[in-house]
Parts: C-alpha cells; structure tokens; sequence
C-alpha cells in the first residue's frame, strides 16, 4: 500500500465516497485556496472525480485574494479540472460571513444547475463539525440539531467531515499541495474564530477528551430523534396531520418536543422552538375551525379531531395594488395595516411612518424578488433586500415570506420582514421617504392587531 493510499485523509475521503456516492458523478466543488479546499481538489485529482472549481474571490484582501485565485486556477489547470472564478464586491453592513457565505452558495446552485452536476462538494472537516455543535448548543437550539452537519445533506457532500484540522495540514505537507492562509481567519472577530482560538486552547487544558466528547453528542441528538419519530407516529394521522385526543394525551414537556418534531418534519421553512411552548398551550383550548398562525406560510389548525398543518395559500399572497383611497377601507395587507395620519413627529415602536408626499400613489405590495434594491434609511447607497435580510438576521428558510412595498414610480419605500427581530423592529423604511420637520402626514405601516 502506498504512503496516499495509507493516509487518514485519503481513507476517510474514500470511505465517504463508497458510502454516499456509489455512481460515478458531476460535481462542483468549493476551493478558496486554504490547505482544507485544495486537499480536497488534490483528493478529487487523484481519484479521478469529474467535477468543476468554483472560487469566490471577495477581494477583501488586495493583492493576497488575487494570489488565492491564481493559485486555484493555476492548480484547476495543472490537474485538468474546469475552474470558474467569480469575484464579488462586499455589500454586507455587518455580518459579512453570513452574507459570503449566502452569496458563495447561491453561485454554488447556480452553477450546479449550469453544469448539470449531481452535487456541490466542499472541505468542512471535524473541527467544523464540533464548532457548528458547539454554536448551536450555546445558542439554545433543539436537541435534534446536536447532530451538526451531516456528510450528505440534499445537493451537498462533505467528504471529509471525519478528518481532523491537524490531518488535513499534516496531508497537504506530506504531499506537497500548495495552498495558502487567509489572515483574517486568525482574527477573533466572528463566533467561529473565537471558539477555535479563545475558547478550543483552554479547553484542551482543563476538559482532555472533550473534542470526543462532543462529537459523541450527535449520537445522543440520533437517539432522541428516533425516540421522538417513534412517539410521533403513535400521535400522527399523516405527515401533516396530527391525532389531537392522542397528541393532547402526551405529558406537557413531551407534546412541546413531538410538535417541533412534527413541525420540522414536515417542512424545513418554519423556526419556532423559542415559542413552541405557547403555541402548544394554546392548541389546548383551540376551538375547530379555528389556527394559529406560525408564519406568513403556515398555520396550524384544529379541525374536528385532528390538528393539521397548512400552508396558506399563494393566491393570499399575490401583489396587491392600491390607490390612496383605499387604505381607508381595506383592514390588512399582507398581516399588515396601512393607514394615512397627521404628523406629530413623535414615532412608537412596531410602526413604520413615510413622509405621504414622497410616496406616489397607487402603491403595490409584493414578495421582493432577485435583484431589488432599496436605500435603508440612514444609509448612504442602495442595497440588495436579499443582502438587507441577511444582515436583518433573517433565516434563510424565512426570507421569502418578506415583502416589500413599492411606489408608483417603482421606487421600494419598505421591506418588512416576516417576524418582529431581536430589536423588535418589523421593517426598514427607505431613505427616500425619510420623514422631516416639513411633514405634514404620514404613511403608516404596523402588525395588524
């Protein structure tokens, strides 16, 4: 056996490889020109895997982001891979790893779809596996989401997520793979890079075992979420339908836990686990006919014998024009109130207030799309809303139920996003209908109550 077929790293990346992709198949694969990515591009090369390079180049670095570039491409070239380079300009207020990271895999998908490939391979290893277990745990999230990231997850392949940091820098020594090192990663600016350099060395002191000891969580987070797929199907009529005598029989604790599982097995785009409590007293006294709405997609309802999850219906939520006039006569729009009122300049929270004579009638509400930009207030420049969302610490599997509303003139005066945020705010005005001491009404937008 040769020294590359005797490594850890190669017997990982070739295990995985048997276990979840049996057929010969197209990939697209991640590569930032870090010792992770291009071990993975040199385990691809090696084995013969047809796959195309994709490097994200942010540009934030100067001159070292373009050396990250050529490095790729020269490698893609050396070991005849397809390498599509695409650079980015950084328009993240404040989260920039989330934003990267939304844009990275929306060009990923993208591509994937261009190519026709089966799957986006990337270079997450074990430590990342434990830093995403340990950032959920601390920030309170359920007990099934212990199980981190799993090797195959729908249209993604981590091949090496058994391999330890350690094993990938010790591979790509022994075997000569260029690659280089992104400073910023040593900062301790994002929550990431405080685990792995503030928090991972004293751990190593004062808890030896403890990387062990977490990964050994997602069989613990494995375990209860067979527990609870087992009581759920003792509870459950179909896959969106519960039995509620049965399900109102379980001990309160348990019925809170079996809902959420329920909830999330039967779709990925709600997040309720800091409510669910409530929401499962409330069900309790839940009159038929009647729902609680979880978000602008779904509500639970009671019908008859049965509690069922529904998703309301897009002809709800199709664009709604109206006419000045009609604000005085519709009760809401969306979940939302519009009405017009005289300007005292004093503004109360939950509430959005455009100046009126900056607004062009009629005005059109509607989901924002692909490529809609807007100035939130206070800044200078406009801004993609998918980018606003994301700095708004608005979930992924959430950011389709906002909306936006529109002026005549096809100026966007509004996002309203589809929940309260951590600041209580239901939105963003636009720096364009910014009210000032020459108001005399508003445009006010608020939660329908």
């Amino acid at each position: 056996m040769s020294k590359f077929e005797s490594s850890s790293v190669t017997k990982a990346f070739q295990k995985s490889v048997k276990s979840y992709l049996p057929d010969s198949l197209k990939l697209i694969a991640g590569v930032s020109g870090g010792p992770d990515s291009m071990a993975l591009l040199y385990l691809l090369h090696r084995f013969e895997m047809d796959a195309v390079v994709v490097h994200c180049n942010y540009q934030l670095r100067g001159e070292n982001s373009e050396k990250d570039q050529r490095l790729v491409e020269k490698m893609s070239s050396f070991w005849e891979f397809e390498c599509v380079s695409v650079k980015l300009e950084n328009e993240s207020m404040n989260n920039f790893q989330a934003w990267a990271r939304e844009r990275r895999y929306e060009i990923f998908y993208d591509l994937k779809r261009e190519f026709q490939a089966d799957f986006i391979t990337t270079a997450h290893h074990q430590d990342d596996q434990i830093e995403t277990i340990l950032q959920r745990m601390l920030r309170g999230a359920g007990l099934t989401s212990w199980r981190g990231i799993r090797p195959i997850e729908e249209q993604l392949f981590r091949p090496l997520l058994e391999v330890s940091k350690g094993e990938i820098l010790k591979f790509v020594e022994e075997f000569n793979i260029p690659y280089r090192i992104d400073n910023s990663n040593e900062e301790s600016t994002y929550a990431r890079n405080f685990l792995r350099h503030n928090w991972f060395p004293e751990m190593r002191k004062f808890f030896p075992g403890w990387r062990d000891n977490i990964l050994k969580l997602r069989d613990r987070a494995e375990e209860y979420e067979l527990m609870a797929d087992e009581i759920l199907k003792s509870v459950r009529m179909d896959r969106k339908s519960l039995k509620r005598e049965q399900f109102m029989e379980l001990p309160e604790k348990i019925r809170s836990a079996i809902l959420v599982h329920f909830i999330e097995s039967a779709t990925k785009e709600i997040d309720i686990s800091s409510s669910i409590r409530s929401i499962s007293e409330n069900l309790i006294e839940l009159q038929s006919g009647k729902s609680i709405q979880l978000s602008s997609n779904y509500k639970l309802v009671r019908d008859r014998d049965l509690i069922t999850l529904n998703r309301i219906s897009d002809e709800k939520k199709a664009s709604v024009e109206l006419k000045k006039e009609d604000l005085s006569q519709i009760k809401a729009v969306y979940g939302h109130q519009m009405s017009i009122e005289e300007y005292d300049g004093k503004f109360e929270d939950n509430r959005l207030y455009a100046d009126l004579s900056k607004v062009s009638f009629p005005i059109t509400v509607r989901h924002w799309k692909d490529g809609d930009r807007f100035q939130p207030l206070g800044m200078e420049g406009t801004q993609l809303i998918s980018d606003h969302l994301t700095n708004r610490k608005i979930s992924s599997a959430q950011k389709n139920d906002a909306f936006l509303i529109e002026t005549f003139d096809g100026n966007i005066c509004a996002v309203i996003f589809p929940h309260n945020t951590s600041d209580d705010q239901i939105g963003t005005l636009s720096e364009s209908v910014r009210c000032s001491s020459e108001t005399k009404k508003v445009l006010v937008i608020c939660n329908q109550t």
